[in-house]
């Protein structure tokens, strides 16, 4: 009979995995596979944040943790773009109208809109990879969840597998994650195929 583990230890096994897994140990930025997913209960978003927080810090891994908040990525390009200020206002004079709010969001979905050939999220982070990141470092994406529904998921991560292929990165999912499906919050729906790896399995 398989075990469920708790949300405490997933989370202990990270540093082990990203220590002795060959994805992880082959000392470069890139090993030619699509990263890890480590998908987590949303309820577990707080004791998630913490331990990404802690970890993070930590000075004896002989790697450093590169970690981005794809939301805070989205806010800022929204800012350099249109102005926070002007999408504040137009969301106050809309929100007793559910349809100007659906322009709204609409509007801003066509600001951040991701292709094949620019995606915001790739371009911050590889700007930043190639000035601040070393070989042997891991990146932590997290805010994927914060991003709904301005940006699907299952858009981020393609785009990560496909975009920064190879890269050493673990992407913190509220929700349930297989090869199979995304349900994001575990309650949204998106099937396409994900190369990404389940970093630590709910069951054992």
């Amino acid at each position: 009979m398989m075990k469920q583990l708790t949300i405490a230890e997933r989370l202990n096994r990270i540093e082990d995995i990203i220590i002795n897994d060959p994805f992880f140990g082959n000392k470069s930025l890139s090993s030619g596979n699509g990263g890890y997913i480590f998908d987590y209960d949303p309820e577990d978003e707080l004791v998630v944040r913490k331990f990404i927080k802690d970890f993070s810090s930590r000075q004896d891994l002989g790697f450093k943790i590169h970690v981005f908040d794809l939301y805070e990525i989205m806010l800022d390009y929204l800012d350099k773009e249109v102005g926070l200020d002007n999408v504040f206002e137009v969301e106050r004079e809309c929100k007793d109208s559910e349809e100007e709010l659906g322009y709204l969001k609409r509007a801003i979905v066509d600001t951040i809109q991701s292709d094949s050939t620019n995606d915001i999220f790739i371009n911050h982070i590889r700007d930043y990879v190639k000035d601040n990141a070393h070989d042997g470092d891991v990146l932590f994406l997290t805010g994927v969840g914060k991003c709904h529904p301005f940006v699907r998921s299952h858009k981020i991560i393609n785009n990560f597998d496909s975009k920064l292929n190879g890269v050493k990165t673990v992407l913190f999912y509220p929700g349930v994650y297989n090869t199979d499906e995304l349900r994001l919050f575990g309650t949204i729906t998106s099937d396409n195929y994900y190369r990404s790896m389940t970093l630590v399995e709910r069951y054992e």
